[in-house]
């Protein structure tokens, strides 16, 4: 300590006069409490060493009538920095790591998302080959599993814009078939992840947009449109966790962390804030909109109370259902899922800092045609298999009209 008082005291001599001494001082403060504190590994340890040079720091800016509020917080500010020096460096590198870590799952789900649009592409040149009573059948399947894994292919929102385009083109059971297709593609955007607050919001907030985007251009059809997307969606979300809720219910409790893979309590924490996030989405859609979308949505947003009870009464089954199932995990079972909730989490946080920039690529002028082409026929597709759905419906009711009558 000898040493560091009589260095710090030739230097505050020495430097007096000079116009840069108060910096001096923290650079002082800081450079030697460093090297003192460097090697200890104990915190206690650490602080009554950091304790004792600021009383020795004090004494020599005292014996050199330096001692003024501005040298003693320059020498705090040393000390300070000295104190975390290491930690800091740690973080940092942490920070670094994290990042290239970010990457490396942006490179890694580029990639998959490459692989799996190639095999697409493969399949669809082979169907080509196949006799003609067998590429009708073919080209929808195919079709129907790119709808199947839309999310992951990005390009949701065009798919939606699409399918929206043709069921105006064709001008009839518009709200129907605009809620059946979005109640649709909500759930099987859903099912194609995770299940998690966030991704179901993020499905969402794109059905919603591209479906607004329409509605502000088409005057004569916006309320219908936006009604049939917006309750589509909801009963979307409904649906997907109702499915949820009916697999976890008789799912083997060994079966239970290698399926979902996440932190059940946070989940049931999430799904019940689930119906009131939807509702505030929409109000941030209604401020944000200068088209005819703005009016047309805060009307919606006091006319769900009843469907709103229902997704709630679902997230509701669902929370106790989960409830129920985390008593039952024990021993070496609850032991692996904390593991997963741990690893899950991790996950968790390094990936969603990317999951908006996973949705919008720029793309070269060839490769937008072929992303328009392909939502194009998805588009069509989704109209199709909601206009089905929507004429089974019809028919089922004309049906059970004329037994009524008989």
């Amino acid at each position: 300590m000898e040493s560091t008082q009589h260095i710090f005291s030739v230097t505050l001599k020495e430097n007096k006069e000079n116009p840069q001494l108060l910096h001096l001082i923290q650079e002082m403060s800081f450079e030697l409490t460093r090297k003192k504190v460097q090697r200890l590994k104990d915190e206690k340890n650490i602080q009554n060493r950091i304790g004792e040079l600021f009383e020795l720091y004090c004494k020599v800016l005292h014996d050199e009538g330096l001692k003024t509020p501005k040298a003693v917080e320059h020498v705090i500010n040393g000390l300070l920095r000295a104190t975390s020096h290491d930690k800091e460096a740690f973080l940092y590198k942490t920070i670094y790591e994290k990042e290239q870590l970010e990457k490396s799952i942006f490179i890694q789900k580029q990639h998959i998302r490459e692989e799996i649009s190639q095999t697409f592409s493969t399949l669809e040149a082979h169907i080509e080959n196949l006799t003609d009573d067998t590429k009708h059948a073919a080209f929808i399947a195919l079709n129907d599993a790119k709808l199947r894994g839309i999310e992951m292919l990005g390009i949701l929102k065009e798919t939606v814009q699409e399918a929206l385009l043709t069921t105006l083109e064709k001008g009839h059971d518009l709200t129907d078939t605009i809620h059946t297709i979005s109640k649709n593609l909500t759930y099987l955007s859903i099912q194609e992840g995770q299940l998690t607050k966030q991704r179901i919001l993020d499905i969402s907030q794109t059905i919603i947009t591209a479906s607004i985007d329409i509605a502000d251009e088409d005057f004569a059809h916006a309320r219908e449109i936006l009604e049939g997307s917006i309750n589509g969606v909801h009963d979307g979300i409904t649906k997907a966790l109702e499915k949820f809720k009916n697999d976890f219910k008789y799912m083997p409790t060994e079966d239970i962390e290698s399926l979902l893979q996440m932190d059940l309590s946070l989940l049931r924490k999430e799904l019940l804030k689930i119906d009131e996030e939807f509702i505030v989405m929409l109000s941030v859609f209604a401020s944000q909109s200068e088209g005819i979308s703005s009016g047309i949505i805060k009307e919606m947003i006091e006319e769900m109370n009843s469907s709103v009870a229902k997704l709630k009464r679902t997230t509701n089954e669902v929370k106790e259902l989960l409830s129920e199932r985390i008593e039952t995990l024990k021993g070496e079972a609850e032991k692996k899922l904390e593991s997963f909730k741990k690893d899950v989490n991790v996950f968790e946080k390094i990936a969603s800092a990317k999951v908006e920039s996973l949705k919008q690529f720029e793309f070269e002028s060839d490769k937008a045609k072929q992303v328009a082409n392909e939502a194009k026929k998805l588009g069509f597709r989704a109209w199709e298999v909601a206009k089905n759905m929507v004429d089974g419906a019809v028919k089922g009711a004309k049906e059970a009209i004329k037994k009524d009558e008989k």
